[in-house]
């Protein structure tokens, strides 16, 4: 059965601040939570409950600290075989660590969503996704309260991570009435959040239905949203079961690329991998963009989720690497064959929403592939930072996961990947994709510390707000 993420964590009592089942936000089906994962489960109340008692601070207290953050990644590096870089005196002395990273890193996530504010739990689209038959499993489930929505975006996003700008995205699955967030309210919440601040701190999407249908003009709509609500770029689907298409299709897809470069929109983002049921395989599949790309060096093409192909099963059995034809990345190795085969595929960017954080809490060294192939063949200059959030609650806890994730050793030497440098995530962090979206990192970085939502942050820690470690997707239990 499925179940609500922050339910579940209640139900059982488990607050950690690293998710330690995969969450999904409906697109796909969650794997029950693994073996190790359980374990990793285990070992972080075990040791929260003895560092919250020397500290004189109850393990809940505890759990929402950066204390409880190391814990975390402690716990993983006993169960998984070290691949964070974390400290025991982390986790005890957590003001004496406090600049251990650097905090002037731009972090600029490509891949953030919330849902409509008419959407109540959002109920209609949970059924929504049932009768299309990417979930059956939710079918006749109530889904309970949720703050999926606008206000807690903004606290999620801004107020408990150290994100600065994101993009805001949605789903173009099934018809538009249908969407979760329609291109106007995505647009919207840019707007609302930019001129609250006083900067630009949000860029907006639109989605892109190239394919035509009774009483439906795509080249119409096309030219609405980028004339009248000034979207930033595209967000794709090809996979959506209501309107498959492809990226090289001639008749679909090229018109609305010309007709977008015509109107000046470059970054098509699109859903790549993690596919929504069999029928969408084909479609969800990164092979059509060859040659889309080539036909049209002038787009940038961001390829959310990598093209990962989720596994059925969450073990994998000795021997296995994940990296095979049924693996989890298969269709990311062969994303990555096709970039070294065509090397010209410069204007090809693959983005590590939701596939990051499903990797890294269920198998580190599976993390280690897909960051291993993705920077050996695209360049940690063409890797672009998203979190999927604020599905998974705040991006905290990803951004300080990759910001301590090393590729194990062993792994670089078997497979010849190189180890991630410091240079590499200052870049996948946020520039990569500024340069695409022609963001002044420099000029961002004077403007904020002085604008709204950075005085407004300041006045949330005063006083003494903390973390929720609340996830909204879905888990399987």
């Amino acid at each position: 059965m499925w179940m609500k993420k922050h339910a579940r964590d209640r139900l059982i009592g488990a607050m950690s601040p690293v998710p330690t089942q995969i969450v999904s936000n409906e697109e796909f089906v969650p794997m029950r939570q693994s073996y190790d994962q359980r374990r990793v489960e285990y070992r972080i109340d075990q040791l929260a409950e003895v560092y919250a008692k020397k500290l004189g601070m109850s393990r809940r207290a505890f759990l929402k600290t950066s204390g409880g953050m190391a814990t975390a990644f402690i716990a993983m590096n006993e169960v998984f075989g070290t691949a964070f870089t974390v400290s025991v005196a982390e986790a005890m002395e957590s003001d004496a660590y406090a600049e251990t990273w650097p905090k002037d890193q731009f972090i600029f996530d490509a891949q953030t969503h919330h849902v409509k504010d008419s959407i109540p739990g959002p109920q209609m689209f949970r059924k929504m996704t049932a009768k299309l038959g990417l979930n059956p499993e939710l079918e006749g489930i109530d889904p309970g309260p949720d703050t999926l929505h606008r206000a807690n975006f903004l606290k999620e996003i801004f107020f408990d991570s150290d994100t600065v700008m994101a993009v805001m995205t949605g789903a173009a699955i099934g018809k538009p009435e249908h969407y979760a967030l329609p291109s106007d309210e995505m647009v919207r919440t840019r707007n609302l959040f930019n001129e609250a601040a006083g900067s630009q701190r949000m860029l907006s999407q639109g989605l892109a239905n190239p394919v035509p249908a009774e009483g439906y003009d795509p080249m119409e709509d096309t030219e609405f949203q980028i004339t009248e609500l000034k979207i930033d770029g595209w967000k794709c689907y090809t996979g959506n079961p209501a309107a498959f298409w492809n990226l090289d299709d001639e008749v679909i897809a090229y018109p609305f690329w010309e007709k977008s470069l015509e109107l000046g929109i470059r970054n098509i983002s699109i859903h790549k991998g993690l596919p929504l049921g069999k029928r969408s395989e084909p479609y969800v599949h990164p092979g059509d963009v060859v040659k889309a790309a080539r036909d049209f060096p002038d787009l940038n093409f961001i390829l959310y989720h990598s093209g990962m192909k989720q596994m059925a099963a969450p073990e994998l059995k000795e021997g296995e690497t994940g990296i095979g034809e049924d693996g989890y990345i298969a269709w990311t190795t062969d994303l990555c064959r096709m970039r070294d085969e065509n090397p010209w595929m410069t204007n090809v960017y693959p983005e590590l929403g939701a596939v990051f954080g499903h990797s890294v809490i269920t198998h580190p060294d599976l993390c280690g592939h897909l960051l291993g192939q993705l920077i050996r063949s695209f360049g940690a200059d063409h890797v672009i930072w998203g979190t999927d959030c604020i599905w998974w609650g705040s991006p905290q806890w990803l951004i300080e996961a990759f910001r301590r994730f090393q590729i194990p050793e062993q792994l670089q030497e078997q497979f010849g990947y190189a180890p991630i440098t410091d240079s590499d995530r200052k870049l996948i962090f946020g520039p990569n994709l500024a340069g695409l979206y022609g963001v002044d990192v420099e000029a961002a970085r004077l403007a904020f510390p002085g604008d709204s939502i950075s005085q407004m942050k300041s006045a949330y820690l005063y006083e003494g707000a903390e973390p929720s470690n609340t996830a909204y997707g879905w888990v399987r239990v």
